[in-house]
């Protein structure tokens, strides 16, 4: 679709069901915000988006604060979603921040790093995870608005940014600003449910210009070399 990108996935003739309920297309220029506390299921949303995005044509770069490029691979082809040969023909740029920068540059400087790694910004989407785990040391509330307009630039140009976020590890008043700014906001929760136990739920709290209907509240979990599954539905794609 014209203005923006799809994240229909589709493996054997059949789709996941993920993209119908969270609006089939994300517009170019959006800024999608995934935010949960550790262990919720920000990152496997990251890697099914970028795994779909990825085979619908799109170039994307993904910055990850979690996995090395080794560890990244293995994570992803144990779920369903191998990216390697999207890494070797150049459709895939990934970059580990502990490799990078932890290694020679003190934290403080990190937004400093994030801002002028041009070629990061190349592609048509990028992948920020976890933006708050990566700045919780060198982004306050006085430098708040380098970054958002930074962002506000890159959007303006038709790229697509998705950010991730614990709110327990950066202020408040920071969280509650990328909640406010973002087009497309996403929370996922590990939740206790009567007679149930414990699942998983992501929340699509926002979605600023939807082509499609989107589903509020989807219920999911994670198999291996499967991926996601939608737990309402019973089936697993």
């Amino acid at each position: 679709m014209e203005g923006a990108k799809s994240i229909i996935l589709e493996r054997k003739g059949e789709k996941d069901g993920f993209a119908e309920r969270f609006g089939k297309v994300f517009p170019n220029g959006s800024l999608i915000f995934i935010e949960g506390k550790e262990g919720t299921g920000k990152s496997i949303f990251c890697q099914r988006f970028c795994y779909s995005l990825l085979k619908n044509n799109s170039s994307c770069s993904y910055v990850s604060t979690q996995f090395t490029i080794k560890s990244f691979l293995r994570q992803t082809a144990s779920v369903g979603y191998d990216v390697r040969k999207f890494l070797m023909t150049g459709k895939l740029l990934f970059v580990s921040t502990e490799v990078t920068l932890a290694e020679t540059l003190p934290r403080k400087t990190f937004l400093e790093g994030l801002i002028t790694g041009r070629k990061l910004f190349d592609p048509d989407i990028i992948f920020i995870d976890s933006l708050s785990t990566l700045l919780k040391d060198s982004l306050n509330t006085e430098n708040l608005n380098d970054l958002t307009s930074f962002f506000n630039r890159l959007t303006g140009c038709g790229k697509i940014i998705f950010i991730t976020a614990n709110p327990t590890e950066w202020p408040e008043e920071i969280h509650n600003t990328f909640r406010m700014i973002t087009t497309i906001h996403f929370r996922t929760s590990r939740e206790t449910a009567p007679g149930i136990g414990i699942v998983y739920n992501m929340y699509l709290e926002k979605f600023n210009g939807a082509r499609f209907k989107y589903d509020p509240v989807t219920r999911f979990s994670v198999r291996p070399g499967v991926g996601l599954i939608i737990e309402s539905s019973g089936a697993a794609f």
